[in-house]
């Protein structure tokens, strides 16, 4: 086990020193911290040194799990991305890291009051499984809303868990059997590769990305968005998942009208690299866990499900097209030449209680908002999605017809 954690932080060490980033960073130091405690709760530095066994471990025992418990708590936020999109997450989130950093002053002024080492590492275990369960509530959380890669982090938090029960039962000096001690030394070993796997595949995705929108990806990597029946698959989706959590649903087709009309380029596809850049732009913008995809060469297709505050959605449509709006750079750098996309976003607000059958109309109905958005100075056009209309609504002539444009 031990082993195990030395590699994986001189690998951590290695990667903040060559490329050195904010997420890398507090990586590495989640990883030194968690598995320092993980070092001195199984009483290896005492078997390995024995006038260690003279110094007095409680205060550091009793402060570092907790401590250890809410940065891994903030991180997972981060990592999954709900700190700032879902209220159930912030409102765990931010009292739960709270109570745990209180807790670590509590814990460490009975340890002052001279409570028993024992009594004192009981209730720092307590403390740690409130933040094992909180972690394992946003996992849970994250992929209920979506986001595939969390499936794993629910394995880890379970691998977590097995792992707080047996470094406090060992720390406490409880007599469980070789067997439990595998099994927590095993889940300890899971537990952080699991983490690292994921932490790393995450990143190398947003570097990914960054990449793209940077126009340094070649048009090939365009295959990976949906499109046609998969992007209908996929709405639906989001359709099902907004009904099932009682929420609304936003989707939105952003129409690019002059991708044909780039003329000198230094590419033979300028077209693919150009989808390609304004992909990455808007899945940055509104994250993994949502759908976006190509309906066809000039409407990009987005779907927020189950969206909890409107004005995020507002903000999230403002920020695309404010993104989408800036030159895109085509070609190889000595070569490359700027285009300037004439961009425009319908955006149709799906009320709590919609059939996903309706997917088709919808986007149907969001393009249609698209292409007369470019009529408008504010390039946007919004419309709420009627439930189970009794007759047709006559908003204007064009909205009636809801066809997919003509390419």
């Amino acid at each position: 086990m031990a082993g195990v954690l030395v590699t994986l932080t001189v690998a951590a060490t290695f990667d903040v020193a060559t490329r050195p980033s904010l997420s890398s960073a507090r990586s590495w130091l989640s990883l030194v911290l968690t598995g320092g405690a993980c070092i001195l709760m199984s009483g290896l530095p005492e078997a390995l040194w024995p006038s260690w066994n003279q110094i007095n471990w409680l205060p550091l025992k009793a402060t570092i799990g907790p401590l250890c418990g809410a940065l891994a708590m903030t991180y997972l936020g981060l990592w999954s991305g709900l700190r700032s999109e879902d209220l159930l997450v912030r409102r765990v989130m931010g009292p739960g890291a709270s109570f745990l950093v209180g807790g670590t002053f509590l814990l460490l002024g009975l340890v002052v009051a001279g409570l028993p080492a024992d009594t004192v590492l009981l209730l720092t275990g307590a403390v740690n499984s409130l933040a094992v369960l909180m972690g394992v509530l946003i996992a849970v959380r994250s992929v209920t809303l979506g986001d595939q890669l969390s499936r794993w982090m629910v394995l880890a938090c379970l691998c977590l868990a097995q792992m707080t029960a047996g470094l406090y039962a060992k720390g406490l000096g409880m007599d469980m059997g070789n067997a439990y001690w595998t099994l927590t030394a095993c889940a300890t070993v899971g537990y952080f590769t699991t983490v690292v796997v994921l932490v790393r595949q995450r990143s190398r995705h947003f570097r990914h990305l960054r990449r793209q929108a940077a126009g340094q990806v070649p048009a090939m990597a365009s295959a990976s968005l949906p499109v046609g029946a998969h992007l209908v698959a996929r709405v639906e989706d989001a359709l099902w998942r907004s009904q099932r959590m009682g929420r609304s649903c936003l989707v939105a087709a952003v129409s690019v009208s002059n991708l044909y009309a780039y003329r000198e380029s230094p590419v033979m596809n300028p077209e693919g690299d150009i989808l390609v850049a304004l992909s990455a732009r808007i899945r940055q913008l509104v994250g993994f866990r949502n759908v976006v995809g190509l309906y066809h060469q000039r409407c990009f297709v987005l779907a927020l499900s189950a969206v909890q505050d409107p004005t995020r959605a507002e903000l999230v449509t403002e920020r695309v097209l404010r993104e989408l709006r800036m030159s895109v750079s085509v070609g190889p750098d000595p070569l490359s030449l700027p285009f300037q996309p004439e961009v425009a976003i319908g955006v149709v607000d799906v009320p709590a209680g919609t059939d996903e059958s309706a997917a088709v109309r919808i986007i149907n109905l969001a393009e249609q908002l698209a292409l007369h958005a470019h009529d408008e100075p504010e390039r946007v056009l919004r419309r709420t999605w009627v439930l189970r209309p009794q007759a047709p609504v006559a908003l204007s002539p064009w909205l009636a017809e809801t066809q997919p444009a003509s390419l």
